[in-house]
């Protein structure tokens, strides 16, 4: 019996596996919104356009950042993933202040 348990146990991903996959999904999430932006921008005035590709140029720094960040903290196993999940917070919270930033501009451009 304590075999099944101890296969069980091991089947079934542990707090940090499930916590990195969630972030996995987020971070697919934002890229996929940044792409969504950069067709946006494509169809944009030239002013608008200079304007958003530089907030996009941030944002997607920041979403590297945020990716190289989480991928490091996978590879080494001693890290706390409160800490790793603090820092990747600050830099989601980075990530959506560029987008809201790049968005509001492409707004502006489409009342104007």
């Amino acid at each position: 019996m304590a075999t099944n348990a101890a296969s069980h146990t091991e089947a079934e991903p542990d707090g940090n596996t499930v916590a990195y996959d969630k972030l996995d999904h987020l971070l697919d999430d934002w890229h996929a919104r940044i792409d969504e932006l950069k067709v946006q921008v494509d169809l944009a005035t030239l002013d608008v356009r200079e304007d958003v590709a530089k907030r996009l140029e941030v944002m997607e720094n920041v979403y590297l950042a945020v990716r190289s960040r989480l991928a490091d903290a996978r590879h080494d196993a001693g890290k706390n993933m409160a800490t790793v999940r603090q820092s990747v917070d600050q830099l989601l919270v980075d990530l959506r202040r560029a987008y809201d930033d790049a968005e509001a501009v492409m707004k502006r451009s489409h009342g104007a």
